[in-house]
């Protein structure tokens, strides 16, 4: 490639990120707006917020960009991938839950009754009874373990992949891949800042269950924005070796499955040190992991 196709290149890139993040920015505000007015309600429009990336990624596609979806990686790539990527992902939150207990940030509770608990509270909260809610002769526990069981298998599947198409399209399949074309490096931290971004608008929509002092949640952010970094490099990884954009979305939703599955068997003590023991853990898996393998691609 000669110095013009590359500044070609780099042009075309520039005008397709401009367009992906106006884009972005106005689906995701529209959807945080929407969900502030429906009320309690809105939690529920909330969901489509993680969308927002893949219909960005597709119209910026369509209209912005000159090689429309040539390196969109839409290829389903080998079936030994999804099955390494899922156990990767899965050994990634055993490992972080493990760190959360190691820090004094949560205790198990292996009955899952406090899940329930807090859970009933939440439907009352909303108006709402939990056990209208469930199937003729269903308790709460079973459906808990059922729901447990899908989260760590056959959810990850359908509707999990098509879920997390809805981030990677955009965030690993189109803005990665764009930023790359001006460093390496740079794409990974200014693209995993840009994810971390991201998805702060949705505390606008979700209550809180913690408080913390102004100091604290700078220092929360902070550390937040670390696991978001090295989350995002451990997500690059897998797009990057799969070369599959199917892969990394069960990569994905797998990383988000499992931890909601484990969730319902303990008891944050501690918010500020959980969040930190997902960065601890999240920077021991580029340190000690993936990290070697962009360091050999900027060494050839």
């Amino acid at each position: 490639m000669n110095n013009k196709e590359k500044i070609d290149e780099k042009q075309n890139a520039n005008k397709g990120l401009v367009a992906y993040f106006v884009l972005l920015t106005f689906l995701c505000a529209s959807f945080i707006i929407g969900a502030k007015v429906l009320g309690k309600n809105g939690m529920y429009l909330a969901q489509g917020y993680m969308i927002t990336p893949a219909l960005a990624a597709i119209i910026t596609r369509l209209f912005f960009y000159k090689g429309k979806f040539y390196d969109a990686k839409l290829r389903f790539g080998k079936v030994k991938d999804y099955f390494k990527f899922w156990i990767y992902s899965l050994v990634i939150v055993i490992v972080s839950y493990l760190v959360y207990y190691a820090i004094g940030a949560i205790k198990w509770d292996l009955t899952g009754q406090t899940f329930l608990t807090n859970l009933e509270l939440q439907f009352k909260n909303a108006g709402q009874n939990m056990y209208s809610s469930l199937p003729e002769g269903m308790t709460p526990k079973n459906m808990m373990w059922l729901l447990m069981i899908g989260q760590l298998t056959v959810l990850n599947i359908l509707p999990g992949i098509i879920t997390g198409f809805g981030e990677e399209f955009g965030h690993r399949g189109f803005m990665y891949i764009q930023l790359k074309k001006h460093g390496l490096f740079l794409s990974l931290i200014v693209g995993g800042l840009i994810w971390f971004a991201w998805h702060l608008p949705l505390q606008f929509v979700i209550p809180k269950t913690y408080d913390f002092t102004t100091a604290q949640t700078i220092l929360n952010y902070f550390i937040m924005s670390i696991g978001g970094i090295c989350t995002f490099i451990y997500l690059v990884y897998v797009f990057e070796k799969s070369q599959s954009i199917w892969v990394v979305s069960l990569a994905h939703i797998v990383l988000n499955n499992a931890s909601a599955a484990f969730s319902y068997l303990i008891i944050i003590q501690n918010q500020f040190l959980a969040n930190l023991g997902l960065a601890i853990t999240m920077l021991l898996v580029v340190l000690l992991g993936v990290g070697k393998y962009f360091i050999k691609q900027v060494k050839q």
